[in-house]
C-alpha cells in the first residue's frame, strides 16, 4: 500500500532567466563511474524520454520502468526495450514480479513480466503492488478494504473503511470511526482506539491522534512522542516539523520529542538532504514571500533572501530565484555554474539526481549534482555502458 504523502508546496520554478555560464563546451566529465545504480537508472530513464517521447516514463522497479503513450501503456528496461501491454490502460510499478493495474475497462488486474494480465478483479475497485511477504491490499466494490496473498486469495476480507498502512504483517484500519491495527490473521495489535494512525516509517514509528493531540506510538501501542501536539508531520532523517496552533507557525522537534526549533516560521518543507527550507508570510502588504534554509537542528543556514527555493540534492545543490532569475547554490549559498556553453532559458528542480534544463538555442540538457550537463547524445552513450 502506498504510504501517504503530506503535500508540501510546489514550486514554480520553470520561469526565463539567463543564467551567467562557463565558456567550456557541454560535457559530462570523464569521470561517469561517480553515479550511483540509481543515477544510472535515471539516465536510463531520462534516455527513454528524449528517444522516443513518451508521455510518462516512471522509476524503474525490478528492472523495468511503466511508460504512457498515444492512448497506450506498457513497460521498457533499462535497454529501453518496449514490452506493450494490451488491454490495459493503467499499470503500477513491478514488484514480485507483478504490476497492478486496471484493463480498459476499467477492472482491476495484475500483469506479470512478459506484459501479460494473469488475474482480473471484477469485484473490486482497485489492487495495488504486493509487499515483500507476498501480500497486498485491495478495495472491493462493496467500498471496504481487505488484504491478500499472492495466490490471490482473501486472507482478510473486505470489511475495514479505510487504511493508510501495510508491510510484513502489518495492517493499519479504520473500522467504525476508530483506528488501530492488526497482523495478517486480522488478530488487533493495536487497539482500535485512535481519531487517526498513519503509515509506520522504516524506524517503526506511527503517528497518532487522539482528542488530546497528535504524536507518534510505535507497533506495540507504546508512546514514543506524546499525542499532545497540534499537527506534526512524518520524520525526515529523524527529525519532524510541528505546526503550533496559537501561532500557526512551524517549529522542529527530534526524534525523542525534543524541541530543537519553536514555532518561528509560516512555511516549511520536510528535512531533505539535512536541509529545511522555510518562509515567512510578507508583515505588509505589497511584500514578497522571501525563502531560505535551516539545517537539521533548526539552524538559520540561509536567510530567507530568495524568491523561490527548491530542496536540496543529495550531492549538495539546490536551484534558487532572486528577482533577476534563476540559478543553482550550494549549502553554503554559493552559486553554482552548470558547465554549458550556451546560457539556460529554463530550468528544473533536482530529481533523482539530475536537474533539466532548456539552452538559449532550445536544446534539452541534464544538469547532475557535480554540475556537469548531459546532453541527449551523452544519455544514450551512458546508457549503452551501464547497460548492455
Amino acid at each position: 500500500m502506498k504510504k501517504i504523502i503530506l503535500a508540501t508546496w510546489a514550486l514554480g520554478l520553470f520561469a526565463l532567466t539567463f543564467t551567467a555560464c562557463n565558456t567550456g563546451k557541454d560535457k559530462s566529465s570523464d569521470n561517469d563511474s561517480s553515479y550511483t545504480m540509481e543515477e544510472k537508472l535515471e539516465i536510463a530513464r531520462l534516455a527513454a524520454v528524449e528517444e522516443f517521447e513518451y508521455e510518462v516514463v516512471y522509476e524503474f522497479k525490478e528492472g523495468k520502468a511503466i511508460v504512457y503513450f498515444s492512448d497506450s501503456v506498457g513497460f521498457i528496461n533499462p535497454q529501453g526495450k518496449l514490452t506493450v501491454v494490451p488491454g490495459v490502460k493503467e499499470m503500477q510499478n513491478f514488484s514480485l514480479g507483478l504490476s497492478a493495474g486496471k484493463t480498459n475497462d476499467g477492472i482491476p488486474c495484475f500483469i506479470d513480466s512478459t506484459g501479460k494480465i494473469v488475474k482480473t478483479f471484477p469485484d473490486f475497485h482497485s489492487v495495488y503492488n504486493f509487499e515483500a511477504d507476498g501480500i497486498t491490499n485491495f478495495y472491493h466494490k462493496n467500498d471496504k478494504f481487505g488484504l491478500m496473498d499472492k495466490s490471490f486469495k482473501e486472507i482478510i476480507p473486505a470489511k475495514y473503511n479505510q487504511t493508510s498502512f501495510y508491510s510484513n504483517g502489518f495492517y493499519i484500519v479504520e473500522i467504525g470511526g476508530k483506528w488501530g491495527a492488526v497482523d495478517k490473521t486480522d488478530k488487533v495489535v493495536i487497539p482500535f482506539e485512535y481519531k487517526s494512525l498513519g503509515f509506520m516509517d522504516e524506524q517503526g514509528r506511527i503517528m497518532a491522534s487522539k482528542d488530546a493531540g497528535t504524536g507518534f506510538i510505535d507497533r506495540n501501542a507504546k508512546v514514543i512522542i506524546p499525542l499532545t501536539f497540534y499537527n506534526l508531520f512524518p520524520f525526515s532523517e529523524n527529525r519532524t516539523k510541528f505546526l503550533d496552533e496559537a501561532s500557526n507557525k512551524y517549529g522542529v522537534i527530534d526524534q525523542q520529542g525534543k524541541i530543537l526549533l519553536a514555532p518561528t516560521y509560516d512555511l516549511m518543507d520536510g528535512l531533505t538532504n539535512g536541509m529545511y527550507t522555510v518562509s515567512d508570510f510578507p508583515k505588509e502588504d505589497g511584500n514578497i514571500t522571501k525563502f531560505g534554509y535551516l539545517d537539521s537542528n533548526g539552524k538559520l543556514a540561509l536567510p530567507l533572501q530568495y524568491l523561490s527555493a527548491s530542496s536540496f540534492d543529495k550531492r549538495g545543490l539546490a536551484l534558487v530565484s532572486d528577482s533577476v532569475g534563476q540559478f543553482f547554490i550550494d549549502r553554503t549559498g554559493k552559486r553554482v555554474e552548470p558547465k554549458t556553453e550556451l546560457p539556460a532559458l529554463k530550468m528544473e528542480g533536482f530529481n533523482q539526481g539530475f536537474a533539466k534544463m532548456e539552452l538559449m538555442d532550445g536544446t534539452i540538457v541534464y544538469m547532475d549534482g557535480y554540475s556537469r550537463v548531459l546532453r541527449k547524445e551523452d544519455l544514450f552513450r551512458l546508457r549503452g555502458e551501464y547497460f548492455k
